[in-house]
């Protein structure tokens, strides 16, 4: 598992957390919010490390100790982690996609996990968190921390328990046992009661920088320079989710969404793009048009009001610039509302063929639908 100093971008929560642990006032519930791959899962089991640290420093767990090795490996008999599960997964099936969703849990393409047995760990049983998985948090609550200083539970997404859930880890929250430490995570901190909310003290983890980023990325899994910069301007902040589009691929995307976007509505090659993509009802490739789109017109905004940002897309900064001449920033300004407009109407599931033909015929600047 990672340690503080692994955790990229997310200083002043670390700093946090680091300064009530030194006074002696961590609170016995947190809830640790923010975009979705930032690090907060991350964080909470560093906190938890440097929390039962033989020898911890003044910023982080020492790494060696016994401790350190036991929840490194999240084989440590104090440390709960409780997420949701399918009820698909039965024998052995069960046992990798618990493998893969921890995995997932732990900003993939960027920390992968390697454990051996993880007793200790405790799965919900549906997609979202059921009353028994918190049953059982309860029951481990009331009993004392069998080897560490401070038991650990970390709740992730905690915003998909259910209700009946959600109520049973509120009698725990009222009543908190000594010596116990809740750590739940969500990126929707509104989905949760409010009750619990108020439980907790909240900790807010910021979006990633686009530097951060690329220069994980770059470290990590050896991404391309100009690959690992389209990936994180189109992350919206998260380490994960610019990881998910590394491991799809973004040059060859972005180069046919942008080569999409610049066909005319009277061109051949439009109606034949739009209804491959209808036929196909392939709109994971319509929702890539519009992200990469947005990206390419962001690009083009900053071109045309003298912004000093780099580009996301400098590998084509000369196709930029090129097109950037014949635009103010009013026709920027149309097409990205365009963009959204189409994104809008994905996620009304209106049908695809008449979402790109609006979004080729609006971003074009016919005036007919201007």
């Amino acid at each position: 598992m990672p340690q503080f100093s692994d955790i990229r971008g997310q200083t002043a929560a670390h700093d946090t957390l680091r300064s009530a642990a030194a006074r002696g006032r961590l609170p016995h519930a947190m809830l640790f919010h923010g975009t979705e791959g930032v690090g907060k899962t991350s964080t909470a089991f560093a906190l938890a490390q440097f929390l039962n640290c033989d020898s911890p420093g003044a910023e982080d767990s020492c790494g060696e100790c016994r401790p350190c090795h036991k929840f490194a490996h999240l084989q440590h008999a104090d440390l709960h982690w409780v997420l949701p599960m399918e009820t698909a997964y039965k024998g052995g099936k069960r046992a990798d996609r618990i493998r893969t969703l921890m995995d997932e849990r732990l900003e993939p393409g960027i920390v992968r996990l390697q454990f051996a047995r993880a007793a200790s760990i405790a799965i919900g049983r549906d997609n979202d968190t059921r009353p028994g998985s918190v049953a059982e948090l309860r029951h481990q609550a009331g009993m004392a921390p069998m080897e560490a200083k401070v038991k650990v539970f970390v709740v992730t997404l905690a915003d998909r328990m259910t209700v009946q859930a959600a109520n049973s880890l509120l009698k725990v929250l009222e009543e908190p046992p000594p010596d116990n430490l809740i750590i739940l995570t969500t990126s929707k901190p509104g989905a949760l009661l409010d009750t619990i909310v108020s439980r907790c003290q909240a900790v807010r983890f910021r979006d990633l920088a686009e530097d951060d980023m690329v220069t994980l990325l770059g470290e990590r899994v050896d991404a391309e320079e100009r690959s690992a910069v389209l990936a994180a301007g189109l992350s919206r902040g998260s380490l994960s989710r610019a990881a998910s589009y590394l491991e799809e691929g973004v040059i060859e995307p972005r180069d046919t969404a942008v080569e999409f976007l610049s066909l005319s509505p009277e061109d051949p090659r439009a109606s034949i793009a739009v209804e491959e993509l209808a036929r196909a009802r392939d709109r994971i490739a319509v929702g890539k048009i519009i992200d990469f789109g947005l990206l390419w017109q962001a690009d083009l905004l900053r071109l045309v009001t003298g912004s000093d940002v780099a580009l996301a897309n400098r590998d084509r900064e000369d196709d930029l610039r090129a097109e950037a001449a014949g635009l103010d920033a009013g026709a920027v300004h149309r097409r990205i509302a365009a963009l959204e407009e189409a994104r809008r109407a994905m996620e009304g599931n209106v049908f695809l063929d008449l979402v790109l033909h609006h979004l080729i015929n609006q971003y074009s600047g016919d005036p007919a639908y201007s």
